[in-house]
């Protein structure tokens, strides 16, 4: 009982009294604080085995509802060239983020924004905006970016952050509670115990939030590393990040208010990692940066070579010449699923004249060398719905199996063409299935359930059954 004695409403004028009362009103603060935060430290890493599932559900559901509002308001770039790009730069890094039993689900898609950014969601999700493919210069520097953004998932720091503001706000709850008490022995104590305690909490969180960047930073040289990726891209994609603060703010960044660490500070950390890195022979993605830009009317800077052929065909005049370069383009590199992708919608929106049909048996041929791949299938699908070229019934099955199997999940060209790529009444249950699809895609979930659903009571394979109930439970769980 004696402690609260020290909250008499009488002034005491004493001052060895008031600051025993002061100590113990920062010992009662802390007490609260501790209470409310659930005594668990900012610093502490977590267990990514042990995090709480209803709250990975949680930001899951948050993570897919923020891409449903890109699509519906779209951002969210519908490009199936750029997603294939992106994915395959991301293949070389994956085994450095597997999880224990060899998967992790996850997303890519590009943003529609001419922001140096890109950025990662709760439930395995990554942006890329076209900002930053048309400010870099080449995939090294691209597959720095995804590693960072990748760590971000791995070090599980949408959940920890979650934890880091529960604890902040903690701690200004507990200082607002034991204001009105503080009044009574200093009003000037009380003032300083709430200002205090919310310039605290903000510090905390922008310095965590910076020490979760520094530590994807320091996992993405471990995955180029484990990927054989030069790391010198890092380097080169941190001093154009640090050129574009220049350009914006007049210097190269600082740590403090923002939630990142000084960009000048990262490269000194980098380049101290990499210096004594010997040199290897590092994997060349088949698809150069420089088709993605000049695709998406980006800038394109890159010396590489296969560049040359590429943006002569984007510079030609007259449809003869633009039908030679494609068949250089598909000499020189054939069977490349970027290629026959870009051939095909070509030929399915530009191409007029008699010559149209022997490029469409030319796509075909190649095409047939790539029977995995999804953007060819898609490709196919596409050429054959069109008109263009005409495939047998075992044909359309195979490509379908294909693009079935391996589609992007946010590629709504890709989904409307399975949608229609089902017109059988046997077939009913694909169709409501890729349906269902392109209305997640176009932010009208409550559609996409009922569809899927409905997908599910017609189906009466197994397997596929069981998967599609659980691609719904993840939806409803998101209607939430």
């Amino acid at each position: 009982m004696k402690i609260f004695a020290f909250f008499s409403p009488r002034r005491q004028s004493n001052r060895g009294v008031r600051a025993g009362q002061g100590i113990s009103l920062l010992v009662m603060a802390f007490i609260v604080f501790s209470v409310a935060r659930g005594d668990v430290l900012i610093g502490d890493l977590p267990n990514l085995g042990q995090q709480d599932i209803r709250s990975q559900n949680e930001q899951t559901s948050a993570g897919l509802r923020y891409l449903r509002f890109l699509n519906a308001q779209g951002m969210a770039a519908q490009d199936p060239g750029l997603t294939y790009y992106l994915e395959q730069s991301m293949v070389p890094l994956l085994p450095a983020f597997s999880t224990e039993d060899g998967s992790r689900d996850l997303l890519i898609f590009g943003v529609s924004h001419r922001s140096f950014n890109a950025f990662a969601l709760p439930g395995g999700l990554i942006g890329v905006h076209d900002g930053l493919l048309d400010a870099l210069t080449e995939t090294p520097e691209v597959q720095a970016i995804l590693a960072h953004e990748l760590g971000h998932l791995a070090l599980g720091h949408h959940q920890r952050l979650a934890q880091a503001r529960q604890q902040s706000t903690g701690l200004v709850i507990a200082s607002i509670l034991l204001a009105p008490l503080a009044w009574q022995v200093d009003p000037d104590l009380a003032i300083g115990m709430i200002y205090g305690a919310q310039g605290t909490a903000i510090q905390q969180q922008l310095a965590f939030s910076r020490s979760m960047e520094e530590e994807a930073d320091r996992m993405a040289v471990s995955a180029m590393r484990s990927g054989g990726l030069p790391l010198d891209g890092m380097i080169s994609a941190y001093e154009t990040m640090a050129s574009g603060q220049r350009l914006q703010t007049g210097t190269a960044g600082t740590a403090y208010p923002t939630t990142h660490p000084d960009v000048r500070a990262r490269l000194a950390d980098l380049r101290n990692r990499i210096e004594r890195e010997p040199q290897r022979d590092n994997p060349v993605l088949d698809i150069p940066l420089c088709w993605v830009q000049l695709d998406r009317s980006l800038n394109s800077r890159s010396t590489d070579e296969r560049c040359a052929l590429y943006r002569a065909w984007h510079e030609a005049d007259s449809q003869e010449e633009l039908y030679e370069l494609w068949d250089d383009l598909l000499t020189a590199y054939p069977a490349h699923p970027y290629l026959v992708f870009r051939a095909s919608d070509w030929l399915t929106v530009q191409a007029v004249d008699e010559q149209r049909s022997a490029l469409a048996e030319r796509v075909k041929a190649k095409a047939s060398l790539a029977p995995d791949s999804w953007l060819v299938a898609l490709s196919m699908l596409h050429l054959h719905k069109e008109e263009v070229v005409q495939l047998s019934g075992s044909e359309r099955a195979r490509w379908r199996r294909t693009l079935q199997e391996q589609a992007a999940a946010n590629d709504l060209m890709t989904w409307n063409t399975l949608r229609l790529a089902y017109p059988e009444e046997h077939e009913r249950h694909m169709a409501f299935r890729a349906q269902a699809q392109t209305s997640w895609i176009n932010g009208d979930l409550d559609t996409a359930v009922r569809q899927l659903r409905r997908a599910v009571e017609l189906s009466d394979a197994g397997s596929q059954r069981s998967q599609w109930e659980n691609q719904l439970r993840r939806w409803e769980r998101a209607q939430r």
